[in-house]
């Protein structure tokens, strides 16, 4: 975990629909800060708070970190909420004919596309062309796009993650009729599946516009508070980046409240690794914190319905009445129980979070020195993404990284997940 120092104060705040948690971290001191409420309405309110305990309890504060899942999730379902429509661009080598395939299971995701247009084109998982890209066929759905005054278009091509050449020339041809559209592309993100990468991209071209506000919201606040605080808005790997990243991209902060508290809880504990459990409601969830970091997975994030590429705690349910008699007390690390309040623990852990990245990719090898070069390729890139995030020169580290075989394809394709992380930038 980042260095506490008994001068510096570091402020987490949670905002939830309903009300705004926050709470300020200096050294080993951990305050939190009354709640505001409704926190949609008075979030300058919220920060404000935060902000001025924290200076109240220490001689400088470098940055105030947000966490703004709940709002996101809230936004989209509320059906009143002014989320602009999307429309799908599947690049693909034939349309879907039946109309279940063509439809997301998830209803979330369903209710804010506007319309779905297929292009021919798209590549293996290996990077091969599956069908040459049917330019004929693009200029046909950007004209529609065009008439029908779409400017948020959610772009995903059947292998883009190995070879995003089709979603790239897509997006390109889309922005030439569309000038100014919010385009968001499948390749960005990774991952595999086609019906997760397809919900990723929906999500995150429907949020831009809510998260610029939200983002502008946040950013004024700080910049009328005395002192130079730094905003960072957390991701759902339970580390942060910059607002300018997370403006581009903001499904990554998806999930980000579970990941929180793991890391606050671990926090609290003084336990860089160990398992938590945590109580949601009146059930227990359990996860797991390594070298500071809660473990994370690309799953489908609490209330969205379907699968998401961008990675969120590994939280499982645990059945035992009595968490105290668990038999998993004499595992490789400890066990701890989190006392205190869910939104206190998102808050501490939101405080103390590292600027963080990953990479979800497919590769394939022939040789032992390509998997390294592979391996090697991936881990700079994501440092490079880590550094964009906030992290300090010479800080960052791999914080896991896993090369497995990709079942059902030709020997030698690889799935190579990087994760990395680092201390933050606080020169500025």
């Amino acid at each position: 975990m980042p260095a506490q120092t008994e001068d510096v104060a570091h402020v987490g705040v949670s905002l939830h629909p309903s009300r705004a948690y926050s709470a300020v971290v200096c050294g080993t001191t951990v305050t939190p800060v009354e709640p505001v409420a409704p926190a949609r309405a008075d979030l300058e309110g919220a920060i404000a708070a935060a902000a001025s305990a924290a200076t109240r309890l220490a001689a400088r504060v470098d940055a105030v970190t947000v966490d703004i899942a709940p709002l996101l999730l809230d936004t989209l379902l509320r059906p009143e909420s002014d989320v602009p429509p999307v429309a799908v661009v599947r690049i693909v080598p034939r349309a879907a004919t039946d109309p279940v395939l063509a439809r997301s299971p998830a209803e979330i995701v369903e209710r804010r596309i506007a319309g779905r247009w297929t292009v021919a084109g798209g590549h293996d998982l290996l990077g091969n062309e599956l069908h040459p890209l049917d330019r004929a066929g693009l200029a046909a759905v950007c004209a529609e796009l065009a008439a029908a005054g779409i400017r948020h278009v959610a772009v995903v091509a059947a292998g883009s993650q190995a070879r995003p050449a089709h979603e790239r020339e897509v997006a390109d041809a889309i922005l030439a009729v569309v000038p100014g559209a919010r385009i968001s592309i499948a390749s960005d993100y990774g991952g595999q599946g086609l019906v997760a990468r397809e919900a990723t991209v929906v999500l995150d071209s429907a949020l831009t516009s809510f998260t610029d506000r939200l983002l502008d919201r946040c950013e004024r606040t700080l910049a009328r508070l005395p002192g130079d605080l730094q905003l960072r808005v957390a991701r759902g790997d339970g580390g942060y980046g910059t607002p300018s990243r997370i403006r581009v991209t903001p499904v990554v902060a998806f999930g980000a409240t579970e990941a929180l508290e793991l890391c606050g809880a671990a926090h609290l504990a003084g336990r860089p690794d160990c398992r938590v459990l945590l109580r949601h409601g009146d059930h227990w969830v359990a996860g797991e914190v390594r070298h500071g970091l809660a473990v994370v997975r690309p799953a489908e994030p609490a209330g969205v319905g379907t699968e998401l590429v961008v990675p969120t705690a590994v939280l499982a349910p645990e059945p035992v009445a009595h968490p105290e008699g668990l038999s998993y007390r004499k595992a490789d690390v400890p066990v701890v129980r989190a006392a205190a309040d869910r939104y206190v623990l998102a808050c501490v852990g939101a405080a103390v979070s590292r600027p963080a990245s990953w990479l979800d990719e497919v590769a394939f090898i022939e040789s032992a020195a390509q998997l390294e070069r592979v391996r090697r390729d991936a881990e700079e890139r994501a440092t490079a993404m880590v550094m964009a995030n906030g992290a300090a020169p010479g800080t960052t580290h791999i914080a896991e990284i896993s090369t497995v075989a990709v079942p059902y394809s030709p020997s030698g394709t690889v799935r190579v997940r990087v994760r990395v992380a680092g201390l933050p930038d606080v020169t500025g």
